[in-house]
């Protein structure tokens, strides 16, 4: 139940954040890396709602950890680098896109694995 209600959390203020991303980005001169961190935090949000039912299957708790991870890195590398014009640290970026690779592909491996009774 509490990764239940984590989950829900993350979705929701990453759906939040998305959107304030995209807004702040509509506005800036070059909101390119703002339009990109915005859109991953709205699909990933969308993704964690829809995992926060079906976080009793150890897979899917894994995939929805690492879209976490990977939206925390990914889209926060990008918008600290708009704002700041410099990384979080080397590799940020494509080290939260390969999590959220991975997250899918948890998610992927998790529907193939029968549930728990």
């Amino acid at each position: 139940m509490f990764h239940q209600r984590l989950t829900g959390v993350f979705a929701g203020l990453a759906g939040a954040a998305g959107v304030a991303t995209l807004a702040v980005g509509a506005h800036a001169v070059t909101g390119a890396n703002l339009d990109v961190a915005g859109n991953v935090l709205l699909f990933h949000a969308a993704a964690l709602l829809a995992l926060a039912n079906a976080v009793d299957r150890p897979l899917i708790r894994l995939s929805a950890l690492l879209f976490v991870v990977g939206c925390l890195l990914f889209s926060g590398d990008l918008i600290f680098k708009a704002a700041m014009a410099r990384s979080l640290f080397p590799m940020a970026a494509p080290s939260g896109g390969v999590a959220l690779i991975l997250g899918w592909l948890a998610v992927a491996a998790g529907a193939l694995l029968p549930r728990r009774s």
